[in-house]
Order: structure tokens, then sequence, then C-alpha cells
């Protein structure tokens, strides 16, 4: 989270960046925003005028089917508020669908501090995002592809149109309705690869996952699916791509404001919005590196009766700002001085993106009360801790599901070093040719450092390390090592059981932990999800905030040797642990060695 502001991961809404930069700039000013009322206005009325979106939307579609109206969509049809970026809406007959025109495609690439992606990815996966998602209330939404040659994959869609459900510029609200790899059927004579004990290099692995548009409460329309464990059986979902962004999209209330901050981030354009449909593949195959080894998945529009078409907009405005790229800003070395990246700091979970900004905000520079920052949460992301419904829940919009994120900060001094030590759970490995999938604790876990060029460039990762890459002892602990390249323990090599990660060219880094379960083949008693590390416990914010569960860098809370701890010396204080280093014997912080 934490020196960057926001712990997101890729990508938010394009333009955002620029904007949700704009709040670290002024966080110590004293014009803080208002805090929205919630439910912010008139469920009926909103229900009323997202049902008047989706009768035109679908009037105009049965008039181009009938030859009576041009397949460019007039700008009157598209929600007031809808992200300017994507332009020049057409309907496309099923025949002429182009998937490589849907998607806006993040690889996954190997971290380069010359060329860095944005917006926090993690290195290791592919993102694929249809952020113009626009089809009326019961039409559905059918994706036809191959499950991915990769360790995980999943499908997520803004949830069916509930008023009191925000989904403000895609990345701040309520959380996506899942379907997990393990949970899609395959098509007849065709293998699900993600099953436990399947064949991972099956050939025919073809599946056809749908999602019906619709209102109501995303709980109740998908109540396995879309709580936890997030699990449900079968290839059907109910979702909306017509979304309310809420206050901060609304320009009555956005003129009202002084803040800077919100005269910064809030657009006020329009309270409405298109939906996002996203496909993640974590850990794609080394052999079929970054696309998971198949086609784009292609994605179509069905009316209720079964005609088939699609909505295409034009993203090459939106593509060109999502995969720009940058070179990392080389910063002196920095001790690591602030709360959040001192000896005594553990881990903050994060409980949706815009609260976790405004918490890093408040542990860095003592900004905002914690009563504050549940209380603007709750009125411009409709979001709180017990409740009910989507806002309720852990995962918040653009985030994986099926992750857990642990964050914090951590900077380096000259001639220091930064250790990570720990316990790992038990994983399936799929890089070297493992063609069984198999069960484990978790699915997937990676920590990444990121950095920013001020304001205009955000969470650019400058070092990053999954599971399969990091050596473990017999009893599973790992130690990697972060350092300048000059910086390296001579003994911090594979062969003396160290895992090395060159920090890159930065003072300072926001470090997060991804740790991907799904339950239970892919999980255990210790899985920091929501129930065992409850909103109101495991973050700073919360109600009933306990920093002995996971907030104190030390192995005596409630996740024992499995929470990373992080330790902090020079080089030579590590190279005199020997060639057999024994991460109990690393001292915690020491700064006293040079």
């Amino acid at each position: 989270m934490i020196k960057s502001f926001l712990p997101f991961t890729f990508p938010i809404r394009v333009k955002s960046l620029l904007c949700v930069c704009l709040i670290t700039c002024l966080a110590l000013s004293a014009c803080n925003p208002k805090v929205p009322p919630y439910p912010y206005k008139s469920e009926k009325v909103l229900n009323q005028k997202a049902q008047e979106i989706s009768t035109k939307l679908e009037d105009y579609i049965e008039a181009w089917f009938r030859g009576q109206m041009p397949a460019t969509l007039p700008s009157k049809l598209l929600p007031v508020g809808a992200d300017p970026t994507f332009k020049h809406y057409r309907l496309v007959r099923y025949e002429d669908i182009n998937p490589k025109l849907q998607w806006i495609i993040r690889p996954a690439d190997k971290v380069n501090v010359q060329a860095m992606h944005h917006s926090f990815p993690d290195p290791h996966t592919t993102y694929l995002g249809l952020f113009y998602l626009f089809a009326p209330f019961g039409h559905r939404v059918v994706i036809d592809g191959d499950y991915p040659h990769a360790r995980f994959f999943d499908i997520q869609m803004t949830p069916s149109f509930n008023p009191n459900n925000y989904y403000y510029k895609g990345f701040v609200g309520v959380g996506e309705v899942p379907i997990v790899d393990a949970d899609i059927k395959p098509l007849p004579d065709h293998v699900n690869p993600f099953l436990p004990g399947a064949d991972r290099s099956a050939k025919n692995r073809h599946y056809q996952v749908v999602y019906t548009m619709s209102m109501g409460d995303g709980v109740k329309r998908n109540p396995l699916a879309f709580t936890p464990p997030y699990r449900a059986p079968g290839n059907h979902r109910y979702g909306s791509s017509i979304v309310y962004q809420g206050p901060w999209g609304d320009p009555d209330w956005t003129r009202k404001e002084s803040s800077p901050v919100v005269k910064g981030l809030a657009h006020g354009r329009g309270e409405w919005g298109t939906g996002s449909l996203w496909i993640r593949y974590y850990a794609p195959d080394s052999q079929y590196w970054p696309s998971g080894g198949v086609a784009l998945p292609k994605v179509w529009y069905e009316t209720q009766d079964g005609r088939r078409y699609f909505i295409q907009a034009d993203q090459s405005e939106a593509d060109a700002v999502i995969n720009k790229r940058a070179k990392a800003n080389t910063s002196d070395p920095k001790e690591p001085d602030f709360k959040i990246s001192k000896a005594d700091f553990g881990w903050e979970k994060q409980f949706g993106i815009f609260r976790a900004g405004l918490t890093g905000l408040a542990l860095k520079y003592n900004w905002y009360t914690k009563k504050y920052i549940r209380e603007l949460d709750l009125g411009v992301a409709g979001r709180a801790e017990n409740m009910p419904g989507a806002g309720g829940l852990e995962p918040s919009a653009t985030t994986c599901v099926y992750i857990n994120y642990l964050e914090r900060d951590m900077a380096l001094g000259k001639g220091k070093i930064a250790v990570m030590t720990g316990k790992m759970p038990t994983f399936p490995r799929t890089q070297r040719n493992n063609f069984i999938m198999q069960k484990g604790q978790m699915r997937y876990w990676s920590v990444t450092g990121y950095t920013s060029n001020g304001i205009e460039f955000v969470g650019g990762p400058v070092h990053s390390v999954m599971d399969e890459d990091v050596a473990l002892d017999a009893q599973r602990h790992y130690i990697i090592v972060f350092s300048r390249p000059q910086d390296r323990p001579t003994n911090a090599t594979a062969t003396n059981g160290v895992t090395w990660a060159n920090w890159g060219p930065v003072g300072n880094v926001s470090w997060i932990v991804r740790w991907l379960s799904v339950a239970p083949e892919w999980s255990f008693a210790l899985t920091p999800d929501e129930k065992f590390l409850p909103w109101s416990k495991a973050t700073w914010t919360g109600s009933a905030y306990d920093p002995k569960l996971i907030g104190q860098n030390t192995r005596t809370g409630i996740m024992g040797e499995y929470l990373p701890n992080i330790h902090y010396l020079a080089k030579k204080d590590f190279e005199r642990l020997g060639t057999k280093v024994v991460f109990e014997n690393i001292p915690i912080w020491n700064t006293q060695h040079r």
C-alpha cells in the first residue's frame, strides 16, 4: 500500500491513475473530503433509471436486428458517466466478432526496471480485461475459451445491479462475481485440467461460461459463488454490465465539494458506468509463457431468444495508457524510518482498495482517524465491515476474489539488506513439466515490491518472487534476501538455502504478498481469509483491530511461522551466519553494523 498510496492490482480504469495519486500529494491537506450519505440516493429511483438505460439499449438492438438502425450506438444510449476513453460503441454480428479486438491484455512479464508496467501488477500473471461491457438486463454474456496452462485461472464480472453496491471508476466499490477454474465444467469430451489429479497437459480443454445480466442483490443472486469460499457448481452466474458509481460520479456532489482531494479524484461526469469482465492467468507454465498456450477467449452477448451479437468499443486509447511503460526513477538508499516500514510493524491486510489507500496515509502521515476512514469508505465505496451483501465482503473492485493481500512498506539503506523469512504452505508445482494437478495448502504465493515515478506512473514492480522460485528447507522454511547487486552477501545463494532478489534502483518499496487459496482443496487452517482474519480485527481501521494477529513483526501471531517476518541488517552481518544459513539465527533488526 503504502508509499505509493494505492495497493490495487492492475489495472484501474483509464486515467484514474493520475487522479488517485493526487491523494498522496494532498495527504496533509486540511481540506478532507466530506462524507457522503449512504445510501446516496433512492433505491427505487436508481432502479428505475437502470431499467431505463437497459430498455433503451434493448430497443435499439432489436431495431438493429431488423435492419432499422445503424450499428454505431448513439452516445445518448451510453450510461452518463461511462469511461470516455472507450469510444465508438458499435453492434457486431456474431460471425464478425474478433477476440483480438475485445480484450485489453497485460501479459505476464519478467521484472524490468528499464520498462516497468504500472498499476501494481503481479509480474507472474497475465490479465485480460473487457472494461466496456454493456448489454441489457435479461441478455446473457457468454465466455468461450480454453483452460490455460497455468497455476490458476478465474473469471470475474461486475455483480447484478444493486444501487447500493457502488462501482466507481472500476476500482472503488464492491468486488466482482467469480467463477474459479476448478468449478468450470468442460464441454463434453473435454478435460478440466485444474481438478485435483487431472492431466494438466490435456489437449481437449474447452469451456463455456455464461453470466445473465440481472438486477437485484448480487449475493442473493449468487448465494454460493459470491460468499466465502466463493465456490459454486455449474457454469452460470448472474452479473450486470450497468453499474452505479455513487456520489463521486455525481456532478451535483462534486460541485459542492471544496476538498482538493475530491477535485483531483472524483470525475463528476455522471453516476453511471459500464461493467467489467476480468480473466486472470496466474503463473502460466514456463513453456506456455505468457499466454497460457491458448487463444484468447471469445465473448458474445445473447438475447433472451438466443440471437448472438456483441457491442465492440474502440479501446485503443485505453490500451495505450494501460500498457504504457516507464523506467524506474533511481532514488538514494533510505533507512526504514516510517512506522509502516520499521522493525515492529508486521503486515496490514487489505479490505478494499480505497480503504487500503486511506489506511496507508493514516499510518504513514497520521492523517485521518479510523472512524473517519470507515465513514468515508462507506460513503464513497459503499463498503463496511459486517455489512450485508457484497459491500461487507473482503474482495473489492478489481481484486482477485481468491487472493488475500498482505501489505507493508520497506526501505533499504546503504550497504544494508532486507530479509524475509517464514514457512511456505504446500502448493501445486506447475512450472517445470508437472503434468498432474496436485492439491495443496494454497494455490499460489508471491511477494512483489513496487515503486512510483511521482504522480504520473504508479505501482511499477522493481522485484518479485513467486513460490516455485523460492528455496525451501526440509521443513519448508524460506529465506529471501533483497539487496542491491553490490551488497549481495556471498552466502545468499540457492546452494546455501537462500533465495536472492535484486532490490532495484530505489530507496523504498511497497510490498504486497499475494496469498491465493481455493478452498477446500487448496487451503488449510491458517489461510489468511476473511473468516480466519476478519475485517474487524485484521486491518488497522477495523472496529476491533488486534495488532497481535498479523500487525507485529513476530512469529507469535495467529499465523505463526507462516506470517512472513522482516529482517534488516548489514551485508557483513548476514555473511557471518555462514554457508548453511538457519533462519532462526537471523537477527530481526540490526542497524549497528555497516
